[in-house]
């Protein structure tokens, strides 16, 4: 059977922290990881079949592999702190849709899809039998965040911030 996404080309960690630039400064501090904190953004999603409206915000370090940071979300299943740190992984798929379908024929269900129930075309978490999150998001979703990343760091070269 063969691979759904190459573990070599892990694009991020995720990481959920109720303070997002509190967050960013610890990893500045411990490991000299500077990471981007962006503008809140709002999207719609479903979490288990259940329409959310979702106010995020994210950070994002250099990479690949990044470190994603999220905002935790009062009330969400999905975004919330994880005891032992790392939330989830991110991998890039050129086919969202072929991907999450295979995941969850293997027993990953699928947590978190698109507005109107299907897999959303940029990006989808699945949980697996084991309680790892596993987040597969398109090409674009991931040269999107890179670009925006990149935006940041020509206005404001060699700090991190907000963007």
């Amino acid at each position: 059977m063969p691979a759904l996404y190459d573990l070599a080309e892990l694009h991020h960690v995720g990481i959920v922290a109720d303070d997002v630039e509190a967050a960013a400064a610890a990893l500045n501090r411990l490991y000299d990881l500077d990471v981007t904190v962006f503008a809140e953004s709002e999207f719609t999603c479903r979490i288990d079949g259940v329409l959310q409206r979702t106010v995020q915000r994210m950070g994002l370090s250099a990479g690949p592999p990044h470190v994603e940071l999220l905002r935790t979300v009062p009330g969400s299943p999905i975004w919330q702190p994880s005891p032992t740190g790392i939330h989830h992984l991110g991998f890039v798929a050129d086919d969202v849709a072929v991907v999450s379908a295979e995941l969850a024929r293997r027993g990953a269900r699928l947590w978190m899809a698109g507005g109107d129930g299907g897999v959303a075309p940029g990006a989808c978490y699945h949980r697996d039998p084991l309680g790892q999150i596993v987040e597969v998001l398109s090409r674009a979703t991931a040269d999107r965040l890179a670009a925006r990343y990149d935006e940041h760091r020509r206005h404001c070269p060699g700090r991190p911030g907000v963007a």
